[in-house]
């Protein structure tokens, strides 16, 4: 018996490779297949053919003895998996095709109904899921699940998330090579030079942000036990010379106590490692000190928006005092601070904007996105209840890709994407100009002078000389790491 998991994205340029490598590794498949490998006598194998540099036809011949092919599914991704999965049913009829990951959760049953070269659609938490898929248990009694019998598509109930997910790890044998991935773009450039290892050390988050797709979680969270993790921390440096840890959890502080022990345990362990962790706006001023004398040199937020306002409108429980303080705390202590903004966001105008440009100063680096919309978050159902939008939205080839929260989409939205990504590059600009040590500390002496240089100039080839910069800085870092 043999599965195949698969990230199905192929790329969009003519160098997939050197694209793909911008991306993480596929954790998610991680978990699955080491789980599935541990609990059954199934031959198990992970493809991300992108960084790998495989075609789709060199990805379908690899599928070609899989019994079982499992496709990880994200909004902005799932015509390139889909298109994939229909491809596979031609060239191996007899393999059982299971869709699953974020975009699925909710767009199961109409996923089927449009698609019948799809087999089994997984919802929620997957590796006890799958394992019973491959042991052959019947598809009737498998939890988590919708699938198609017949002309019949069945939905079962979705499966309890376990409270301990110890069980749940990675065996990085099973994951492409790491090294086909860029280090933490983010970070510093001392730090990119670091031997780097990426992971997930906790489940879910227990806020409700209106535009958050991260509903598959329930709302939970969830955390390896501290002596758990610190073990496999171990296990890295001593089995792959990890000097640098990139946790993508969704929330790593959403218990201080589960992080004031796991910063004690890892300090008593005696192990020289130092990480990044996603923080929050009012973390206790304790628990980023704990952090920091634990081996953290890098928090990330997600802020959002400088607007208590807006704040309040996308759900988020902080205020901006409280990002101004926490990352004002974090810099006291010596931590590099990423944050993330959203522009576009519900009925945000450009003085909430210009509130949130102010904020960019505040941190070491950051990154600037349009609002995107995702099924069945609560903004979502705001949307298809005032007419704006529906689910057939999600099948229509004219929006392929990320679907924007911009003024040609959606009536409610008050700007156009090009007025948004000249925001995008201004914010950048406003940046650099302030910040010009921060820049050259993230993109070393060499680019960071350049793009200080490049803020600048005020011409109106800045934003196309920006992106050759940037086009070649990738290639740059691709070669050096």
């Amino acid at each position: 018996m043999r599965l195949l998991l698969v990230n199905p994205y192929f790329g969009t340029g003519t160098d997939a490779r050197t694209e793909g490598a911008t991306h993480s590794p596929p954790l998610g498949l991680g978990f699955l297949a080491t789980y599935v490998r541990d609990h059954s006598d199934c031959r198990v194998e992970v493809l991300d053919p992108a960084p790998q540099g495989l075609t789709l036809e060199q990805t379908l011949a690899r599928a070609a003895e899989a019994d079982f092919v499992g496709l990880t599914c994200y909004a902005d991704t799932r015509f390139q998996c889909f298109e994939f999965a229909e491809r596979l049913r031609v060239a191996h009829p007899k393999a059982t095709i299971i869709v699953g990951g974020p975009h699925t959760f909710a767009m199961d049953e109409l996923i089927l109904r449009r698609y019948p070269f799809i087999d089994i659609v997984v919802r929620g938490e997957g590796e006890e899921t799958l394992l019973e898929i491959v042991q052959g248990v019947p598809r009737a009694e498998i939890a988590g699940i919708t699938y198609r019998d017949g002309g019949r598509v069945i939905r079962n109930p979705l499966r309890a998330l376990s409270d301990s997910i110890n069980r749940y790890y990675i065996d990085y044998s099973l994951l492409p090579p790491m090294d086909l991935y860029s280090r933490d773009v983010e970070a510093p450039a001392d730090i990119r030079r670091l031997k780097t290892l990426y992971t997930i050390a906790t489940r879910g988050c227990p806020f409700q942000c209106s535009y958050c797709a991260n509903i598959h979680w329930e709302r939970r969270w969830r955390a390896t036990t501290p002596d758990e993790l610190v073990r496999r921390i171990k296990g890295w440096v001593e089995q792959f010379g990890v000097e640098y840890v990139r946790f993508y959890d969704d929330l790593f502080t959403a218990n201080k106590g589960w992080v004031l022990e796991f910063c004690r345990r890892l300090r008593d362990s005696g192990l020289r490692i130092r990480f990044r962790v996603l923080v929050r706006a009012g973390t206790d001023r304790a628990v980023l000190k704990a952090l920091k004398d634990a081996g953290c040199v890098a928090v990330g937020f997600g802020i959002e928006s400088g607007s208590d306002r807006v704040l309040k409108r996308i759900e988020k429980k902080i205020t901006r005092e409280q990002v101004i303080e926490t990352v004002r705390a974090c810099r006291e202590l010596g931590l590099w601070t990423v944050g993330a903004f959203i522009i576009s966001l519900p009925d945000e105008t450009v003085e909430d904007y210009e509130q949130t440009l102010s904020l960019t100063p505040l941190v070491d680096t950051f990154q600037t996105n349009i609002q995107i919309i995702f099924p069945y978050t609560p903004f979502y159902e705001e949307l298809k209840g005032r007419g704006e939008i529906d689910d057939a939205i999600w099948f229509e080839k004219a929006h392929e890709g990320r679907l924007l929260y911009t003024r040609e989409n959606f009536p409610s939205a008050r700007v156009g994407r090009r007025e948004l990504e000249w925001m995008a590059l201004r914010t950048q600009y406003h940046h650099f100009l302030r910040r010009p040590g921060r820049v050259t500390a993230k993109y070393g002496w060499f680019f960071g002078s350049m793009m200080v240089v490049l803020a600048a100039v005020d011409t109106p080839l800045r934003g196309a000389l920006f992106r050759v910069a940037y086009r070649f800085r990738a290639l740059w870092r691709r070669w050096i790491y």
